[in-house]
């Protein structure tokens, strides 16, 4: 996504009316809800996740710039204690992360999968995704996960928090506030299938198709060699 952060300009001298927006797309036929389906069942047999369980879902690989320590320290806070965490990606202190779960007494509820090459059996597993990250200019599993009909917690230095309504698909909180972070995690429904937010997340990302993002892209270059 190209940012149109007046900061931007300020730091680079670069007029506002010369940025343009355009966001990543997504296929929302393939990243659906009637995913969850097909492998909502299997997928939490699999991973020995009760089917009435709450389940979130992270996606991301660099565990400390997206936000895994707090999400960590928010999850163990929650008076769900049937909660499931699924993370996805890959890092390079993955170890120590685990080990730091286990310290949280997260060990039986935090499932580390490394890096997965299909997720979409994930996103119809879960009922939540969670990407509190530092900074992300607009990550595509944020997009995956509303397409699938997950509501999404991410944070103010994540581009995708343009497309969180607060409290209605999702919510947005500073990366660091791990109070604000549980908050939200708790507030998420128990079961995002059918849910309001789950279908508003989906409502909101429909435009951001892989068509949209070509005519997008077109349009500008039209405009640039005029």
């Amino acid at each position: 996504m190209l940012s149109r952060d007046c900061r931007f300009s300020a730091i680079f001298r670069v007029d506002r009316s010369c940025l343009h927006v355009i966001y990543n797309g997504v296929d929302t036929a393939d990243y659906h809800p009637r995913l969850s389906e097909v492998h909502r069942e299997e997928t939490r047999s699999r991973l020995g996740i009760a089917e009435d369980a709450p389940l979130l879902l992270y996606v991301g690989s660099g565990y400390e710039r997206k936000g895994v320590p707090q999400l960590l320290q928010a999850f163990s806070s929650l008076k769900r204690r049937d909660a499931q965490l699924v993370i996805i990606g890959a890092d390079r202190k993955l170890q120590a992360t685990k080990a730091a779960a286990a310290g949280l007494r997260l060990a039986g509820r935090t499932h580390f999968l490394g890096p997965v090459r299909d997720v979409r059996p994930f996103y119809a597993a879960a009922d939540g995704f969670v990407l509190p990250t530092i900074y992300d200019p607009c990550p595509n599993a944020a997009l995956e996960a509303m397409a699938c009909g997950l509501p999404v917690i991410t944070t103010t230095g994540c581009g995708g928090a343009e497309f969180i309504v607060q409290g209605s698909n999702g919510y947005v909180c500073d990366a660091l506030d791990i109070p604000a972070l549980q908050a939200s995690v708790s507030a998420l429904p128990t079961r995002a299938l059918g849910s309001a937010q789950g279908e508003r997340a989906r409502e909101r990302i429909m435009r951001c198709t892989s068509e949209h993002l070509s005519a997008q892209l077109l349009s500008l270059y039209q405009d640039l060699v005029k």
